[in-house]
């Protein structure tokens, strides 16, 4: 085969995870000829703990709204006109809604014009969302209450301050006529972690207060569920990501009349699961006990910012990276917003994934416990 791989947000939980499964030869080991993975920041293939080999090029310094975004890929690309399949893992957060959807927006259509042009080649654009796409964060105002498993065909919730909508739109527009096609990947709740941090993954931050926590507490300490009782009870799926970045490549190679202009959900299995159930999993993997949540439990953050020298000290004794701690403990991540604050089951449905043929799952301790095993391996926890 002679498909040319482009994983753009390469450094993030997506794109890390979508380079990392090409390069380990799925869904074949001659499946890609080549694999680009594009990032922003400075970024090598052994900091990412990518294997090091001929078919991979890390392109960095890219800002995909800087002006001559043509030129820059034509210049740092190598082969940029045998690109076939693009896979974009971009995003820039944005306080500000409207900003948010514009320059999400526009980095989108800058780069498949870009590649457009550069490469006739060109044959499919993958673009990952997530279950924001069913309004999840409205929280109180949850429109699909009651009406799960959450489908795709679902209409849109009624807002334009949604940057997923405005991307999808975006390249409904720009493949219209077009030889290349392109589908929508909508997972929920990722696990899986950055070899650099991500400013909301859930694994990475669990993972760091569940290590820490026992280090501080002791083998067989009980720890409390720092979410609610609600949040307790309520059934979600997981989607790992290696289950989203294989996903997505089964789905990108498929005949375009089975995946153009489709939206996919995807998760690690069809059966949800509770935090009751994923609870005593993760803490054991930590020699803990977890036990449900109780009044006046301690939130994660404020645990280890009491305990913040001890915390420094763990760190430098074990050669942990200090400052990715910290902000996987102080980030919006942290927050843990959806252990408290949803109050809904939002549980995905995955008949269209199982109707193109992707089978892959994961139960809750194999999606979990690779994430955390993965955040050891780049000193981000114990």
């Amino acid at each position: 085969m002679s498909n040319h791989a482009i994983v753009l947000g390469s450094s993030g939980i997506n794109g890390w995870a979508l380079v990392n499964q090409l390069l380990a030869g799925y869904p074949a080991p001659d499946a890609f000829s080549r694999v680009t993975a594009v990032a922003r920041s400075p970024l090598t293939a052994e900091e990412a703990h990518w294997p090091v080999e001929e078919r991979l090029q890390v392109v960095t310094g890219i800002d995909l709204l800087a002006d001559g975004l043509k030129k820059t890929l034509a210049e740092k690309v190598p082969s940029v006109e045998t690109v076939s399949h693009v896979y974009y893992a971009a995003y820039l957060a944005n306080d500000n809604a409207a900003e948010e959807c514009r320059q999400n927006k526009e980095m989108l259509e800058a780069v498949v014009t870009a590649l457009e042009a550069l490469s006739p080649a060109l044959t499919f654009v993958t673009l990952i969302t997530g279950t924001k796409a069913y309004g999840v964060y409205l929280l109180d105002r949850f429109p699909y209450r009651g009406q799960t498993p959450l489908h795709e065909s679902l209409p849109r919730v009624d807002t334009n301050e949604l940057f997923y909508y405005h991307q999808v739109d975006a390249l409904r527009t720009l493949s219209a006529g077009k030889s290349w096609s392109w589908c929508e990947v909508r997972p929920d709740v990722i696990v899986g972690v950055a070899p650099f941090g991500n400013a909301n993954c859930m694994a990475q931050t669990m993972g760091v207060y569940l290590s820490l926590f026992r280090a501080i507490e002791g083998p067989g300490a009980r720890i409390a569920f720092p979410g609610s009782e609600a949040g307790w009870r309520v059934r979600s799926t997981d989607s790992n990501q290696d289950i989203i970045a294989r996903f997505c490549i089964h789905a990108s190679l498929q005949p375009a009349d089975r995946v153009h202009d489709r939206t996919f959900n995807i998760a690690d299995a069809a059966t949800p699961v509770s935090w009751e159930q994923r609870w005593p999993v993760l803490t054991a993997f930590f020699g803990l006990e977890g036990v449900g949540p109780h009044e006046g439990s301690e939130h994660p953050t404020a645990y280890l910012d009491r305990h913040w020298d001890q915390v420094r000290q763990i760190c430098a004794a074990n050669g942990l990276h200090e400052d990715t701690v910290y902000r996987s403990t102080h980030n919006t991540g942290a927050r843990m917003g959806s252990l408290r604050l949803m109050n809904f089951d939002r549980p995905l449905d995955l008949t269209r994934a199982r109707e193109l043929g992707f089978t892959d799952e994961m139960d809750t301790a194999a999606s979990w416990y690779l994430a955390f095993t993965r955040a050891r391996e780049a000193k981000i926890l114990l």
